[in-house]
């Protein structure tokens, strides 16, 4: 460690930190105690920390006999000649180099590599936002080829590195077939002070996120339309993609006023709307293996918010729902049960919901979970 009394930490993602809800609550809290570095695409995530900017832009022209060597290692895979030259692994390297680091918290993948040349496995924690050998690809050659590149990034970097951390206990469980003993950082949402509302009629339920296709969207917005329960529905959707967004207008429309597709809000103001509505719904069909795991951002902003949850049987978010009593969770993921749930609801029983969520809020907030990483990265950076 440095002579000064703070440790000297990178944080290092390959996306922009300064939109990334999971890395910006490293950067925040990391700074209160240790002499931060961010390294990443896009601004600078806080004034308290030095920002290395990467451009992704920034590729270099090749020539006519590297882009035939690039071709023949795609081709053959061989990963390692391509990990190399990706264009933010080298601006990584070129960019840090020389620099002095205590420890190196990497988030995903193809973080690693460049964490490790910069100052070895020992000194990088791996912060792993999915389970990449599960990640969905389309079952093509090049998609197929494209899922063992990501498998050898786990087999080849993160096996290798000091710690790490992932979403899910149950995607953790995953990584141990790959030689990692991961610990849990869920993406929890900063606690709020909240009161839960008192629930009244129409029920006004929520979603807020992407609005992927395979995200069973339609299938919420129909029951919701079919429910004999006095139920509304917003959805606080984004647009990409954009035509996944407009053909879920275009059905917002058909199904009646009760449905409602609204104008994507930011994270900063996203609490305080949801805060308005009674019940959070993500049915999420488990069209992939991390969408089997998932445990996203929005199942703790419904949290902080104060609403009672409505997940499907998605192993981890149901474990939650079902272990402190947050709300319901369906049979399956079909609109039939989605329908089911909906038709029981009372006003009566969502407010039970959100006293339970009310009594859940502190140990589910992101205050807690965010000393996993300050427990391993002080252990890293202790030992330098």
């Amino acid at each position: 460690m440095s002579a000064s009394s703070r440790p000297r930490l990178l944080i290092l993602s390959f996306d922009a930190i300064d939109i990334d809800p999971r890395v910006i609550k490293q950067v925040r809290r990391f700074a209160e105690d240790h002499e931060v570095t961010t390294c990443s695409p896009g601004g600078s995530p806080d004034p308290r920390v030095e920002h290395v900017t990467l451009d992704p832009a920034d590729v270099r022209p090749l020539g006519r006999l590297r882009n035939l060597v690039d071709d023949i290692a795609r081709e053959r895979e061989w990963f390692g000649w391509t990990y190399d030259h990706l264009p933010l692994v080298q601006q990584t390297r070129r960019r840090l180099r020389g620099r002095a680091f205590d420890a190196v918290l990497a988030n995903d993948g193809e973080t690693l590599g460049a964490a490790i040349s910069l100052v070895g496995a020992d000194r990088v924690h791996a912060d792993l936002h999915e389970f990449y050998p599960g990640l969905p690809v389309d079952e093509t050659k090049l998609g197929l080829r494209q899922r063992r590149y990501w498998t050898w990034l786990i087999t080849r970097f993160a096996s290798r590195v000091r710690s790490s951390t992932t979403v899910g206990r149950e995607i953790a469980k995953r990584y141990r077939e790959y030689g990692l003993d991961a610990g849990v950082v869920t993406n929890a949402t900063p606690f709020r002070d909240f009161a839960p509302t008192s629930t009244q009629t129409p029920i006004r339920l929520v979603h807020s996120g992407n609005p992927f296709r395979e995200r069973g969207l339609a299938e919420i917005m129909r029951a919701v339309a079919a429910s004999t329960a006095d139920v509304s529905l917003d959805l606080y959707l984004t647009y990409n993609p954009p035509t996944d967004r407009e053909q879920l207008v275009a059905l917002a429309d058909e199904l009646g006023p009760r449905i409602t597709v609204r104008e994507p809000v930011s994270q900063a103001e996203l609490i305080d709307v949801l805060h308005d509505y009674d019940l959070g719904i993500h049915v999420l069909p488990p069209t992939s293996e991390n969408n089997a795991l998932a445990l996203p951002n929005k199942f703790f902003d419904f949290v902080q918010a104060r609403l009672g949850i409505i997940v499907g049987p998605s192993i981890e978010m149901a474990s939650i729902v079902t272990r402190d009593g947050l709300g319901i969770v369906t049979e399956d993921f079909s609109e039939s049960s989605i329908l089911a749930a909906l038709n029981g609801l009372t006003p009566a029983a969502v407010d039970e919901f959100k006293a339970v969520v009310q009594a859940n809020a502190r140990a589910l907030s992101a205050e807690v979970q965010v000393e996993n990483w300050v427990t391993a990265v002080r252990a890293i950076a202790h030992s330098a």
